[in-house]
C-alpha cells in the first residue's frame, strides 16, 4: 500500500456571521496516497477553499487532525507547522500571486532563498523549471509583461521549485479562458504525474476534475464521492 501523503480525520469548521454560526466542514475524513491526483468540486461557498487552507496548515480546525506525510500537523507549534508546510507542500491560487517588483525567475526562486539557498544555485534551478514549463524566453519579464496563462505557468513552477510531496491547486486555472485554462491545466497534472507527486485540486469544472485518479464532492459540509 503506499504511503499517505495527506490524512484529515474528522476536520469540522465553522464561521460566525453576526449571531448566526455557519457550519462549513462537518466532520471531513480524507486520506490522499502518494502519486494520487484528487479532483475536489463543490458549488460556491460549499468550503473548498476552506478545506484547502486546513490542509495546507494556513487555517487552524475547530476540531479534528491534519497529518501530513504521517506527522500529526495540528499538535506542532506555529514554528514546525511552518516548516511543515514549506518542505512538503505546493500552493497555486485562481490568481497567481506573483510579486510584481521581481521577474519570473526571481518569483520561482524566491521560495528557495527563503530555505537558505544560494541566490545563483536558486536562480539556476527556477529557470531550469521556467524552461520546463515553456518560458525560456520570459525568465527576466516582470509578471505584467507575462499574459495570463503565463503568469500561472510561473506559479505552477513557484509551487513546484522547492519539491514538495503534495501540490494543494485553489481554481488553479479559474482566471484564464477555457482554451488557456485547458492547455495549463494539462501542463499542470502533467508536470505532477512525471515528479509522482500527489494533488488536491479544487475546480467548478467538471471536464478537469474528471481528468484526477479520483473525484470528490463537498456539499453541505460533507465530502462524497462522484
Amino acid at each position: 500500500m503506499s504511503k499517505a501523503v495527506l490524512k484529515l480525520e474528522g476536520i469540522e469548521k465553522a464561521f460566525r456571521q453576526g449571531h448566526k454560526v455557519v457550519e462549513v466542514l462537518k466532520g471531513i475524513d480524507l486520506t490522499i496516497q502518494a502519486g494520487e491526483l484528487v479532483g475536489l468540486v463543490g458549488a460556491s461557498g460549499s468550503g473548498k477553499s476552506t478545506l484547502l487552507q486546513i490542509a495546507g496548515l494556513l487555517d487552524p480546525t475547530d476540531s479534528g487532525v491534519v497529518s501530513i506525510v504521517g506527522m500529526n500537523a495540528t499538535s506542532l507549534k506555529d514554528d514546525a507547522r511552518s516548516g511543515l508546510r514549506q518542505s512538503q507542500l505546493g500552493f497555486v491560487y485562481q490568481f497567481h500571486h506573483l510579486l510584481p517588483d521581481f521577474t519570473a525567475v526571481e518569483n520561482v526562486a524566491m521560495a528557495l532563498r527563503i530555505g537558505g539557498v544560494a541566490e545563483k544555485v536558486a536562480n539556476e534551478q527556477a529557470a531550469e523549471l521556467l524552461v520546463r514549463v515553456g518560458l525560456e524566453d520570459r525568465l527576466e519579464h516582470a509578471p505584467s509583461e507575462l499574459s495570463g496563462g503565463e503568469q500561472q505557468r510561473v506559479a505552477i513552477a513557484r509551487a513546484l521549485i522547492g519539491n514538495p510531496v503534495l501540490l494543494l491547486a485553489d481554481e488553479p486555472t479559474g482566471n484564464l479562458d477555457e482554451n488557456t485554462a485547458g492547455r495549463v491545466f494539462e501542463l499542470f497534472v502533467e508536470l505532477v504525474r512525471e515528479r509522482g507527486l500527489s494533488a488536491l485540486i479544487a475546480t467548478h469544472d467538471t471536464t478537469l476534475a474528471a481528468k484526477m485518479d479520483r473525484r470528490l464532492i463537498l456539499r453541505e459540509g460533507t465530502l462524497h464521492e462522484a
